[in-house]
């Protein structure tokens, strides 16, 4: 549920108040709330839940070694041309984090070849990005979001990151 309730953060859809009209009054406020916030990221359309990033293997058959993106979000339309996601729900260690960081660096150096025959890193056959400003982006970012429902304190494990 976690990773539902960071799309809905990202996306922030916002209610029709046309079919709040019949509904109490703090209802209608809270739905106008909503509507005067800015503007979310993406659309559903954009939104990848649980994608397989094989440090070994293929797309579709995924070896052992890899990681799994919580979520993955394309919209170059509003400025996240590509973006990797992962949601802690503070149960996990600093060290288990970091683990799982490292098997994102393994899938971001890994080179297979393209329908071209030239070597490419793996992601960029699926997904693409777009350059910086000191030229081509090496990988896409990590995004680490912080659900703050276990025991562990996410600022702490911040600090040890």
């Amino acid at each position: 549920m976690a990773v539902n309730e960071t799309v809905i953060a990202l996306l922030r859809p916002k209610p029709d108040l046309g079919k709040l009209a019949d509904d109490p009054p703090h209802v209608r406020a809270a739905a106008q709330a909503a509507v005067d916030t800015a503007p979310g990221i993406g659309t559903i359309a954009s939104c990848w839940t649980e994608v397989p990033l094989p440090a070994t293997g293929t797309w579709n058959a995924p070896g052992k070694g890899g990681a799994q993106a919580d979520l993955v979000l394309t919209a170059p339309q509003d400025g996240a041309g590509l973006l990797f996601i992962e949601v802690d729900n503070c149960h996990e260690t600093a060290e288990e984090l970091v683990a799982n960081l490292e098997k994102y660096a393994r899938f971001f150096r890994r080179t297979v070849k393209d329908t071209d025959g030239k070597e490419r890193p793996m992601w960029r056959t699926r997904w693409m990005a777009s350059e910086d400003r000191y030229g081509d982006v090496p990988h896409p970012p990590v995004l680490l979001v912080f659900n703050h429902i276990g025991a562990r304190n996410p600022n702490r494990t911040i600090l040890r990151l």
